[in-house]
């Protein structure tokens, strides 16, 4: 059964060289890439179309204002020569600057959708220890709300967040953590009830979300409703909330982590992903586990690609 794979990432050239120097949090090898090595595996993995990305931590690698611009455009205008070279292989989520410069982030959603026609718009986990939720991102979220985006959320490392220990790299276990924590403070907040017209994927399967989501929604009624405001979900509504989250399947095709998922998040709000290249070699024996799991053929064609078709119309072509 074909697939389509919205988790799925580009290393080109000056994005390697960025990561190469040191700048970085990621904590494993950078992975080769090429246009050809995304097409072969999306062959071995029956993926007709990939939505492109680039992975955490993204423009912010780059340094200063201007130079993370410089590098959200660049990438860009890269990833739309793919989408161009490439038609029927891939799509892309735009990048943009830093949120806490709103401004400049508008400026690339606008040149994104207006002039490269995006499928959508990557945004990382947090931004200098500021989580997605935060009041100062309210205009960046109120221009997506407009365009009715989908957004793909990545982790990416907290501010000063360091391993524990030589054996735990943070994308190992933080990032399932980071997911978890953005998708919350987007509900408590009141954020994602805000704005109802982003549709919003969450990476790898929501992180731990699935699993923490009902102590998230008790604990914030009882113990922590003090500090909840007016805008917050109250009662039911945070689960429900929680639920609107769309939820991708990169590095979760393990049969305890489908259990759960499926067990809790609406089946049309799951879609696949292979986290290529960054999955180190294993997107094909997680792809494997998802094939041998026991589901009807609906339900897995929803996964594969009908749920994706319903949020990016145009690859029906």
């Amino acid at each position: 059964m074909s697939k389509i794979d919205v988790h799925h990432h580009t290393v080109p050239d000056f994005y390697k060289k960025l990561l190469a120097s040191g700048n970085t949090p990621v904590g494993h090898t950078i992975p080769p890439w090429s246009p050809e090595a995304s097409v072969d595996l999306m062959d071995r993995l029956h993926v007709d179309k990939a939505i492109l990305s680039l992975s955490a931590p993204g423009p912010i690698i780059a340094g200063n204002v201007n130079d993370v611009h410089h590098l959200a455009r660049r990438w860009n205008n890269y990833a739309a020569e793919l989408r161009v070279e490439w038609p029927t292989k891939f799509g892309f989520f735009a990048a943009i600057p830093e949120l806490t410069d709103p401004g400049g982030a508008i400026a690339e959603i606008k040149y994104a959708f207006e002039s490269l026609k995006t499928d959508g718009i990557t945004l990382f986990s947090s931004y200098h220890g500021k989580y997605l939720g935060a009041k100062e991102f309210e205009p960046v979220w109120a221009e997506l709300d407009k365009r009715h985006a989908v957004v793909h959320i990545h982790p990416t490392t907290s501010r000063g967040a360091s391993s524990a220990t030589p054996f735990l790299p943070l994308p190992l276990l933080d990032y399932p953590h980071e997911s978890a924590r953005t998708a919350s403070d987007l509900v408590l907040s009141g954020r994602k009830r805000q704005f109802p017209n982003c549709k919003v994927i969450l990476s790898h399967a929501g992180g731990t979300l699935p699993y923490v989501a009902e102590r998230v929604a008790a604990l914030s009624n009882t113990v922590f409703a003090g500090l909840l405001d007016n805008n917050s979900p109250r009662g039911d509504q945070i689960i429900e909330d929680l639920k609107t989250f769309y939820f991708d399947l990169a590095l979760s095709g393990s049969a305890n982590v489908l259990d759960t998922l499926l067990k809790w998040a609406p089946h049309e709000r799951i879609l696949y992903g292979s986290d290529f290249p960054f999955a180190g070699g294993v997107e094909e024996s997680f792809d494997t586990a998802l094939e041998s799991y026991g589901m009807g053929d609906n339900l897995r064609a929803m996964c594969y690609r009908d749920n994706a078709l319903c949020l990016f119309p145009r690859l029906r072509s």
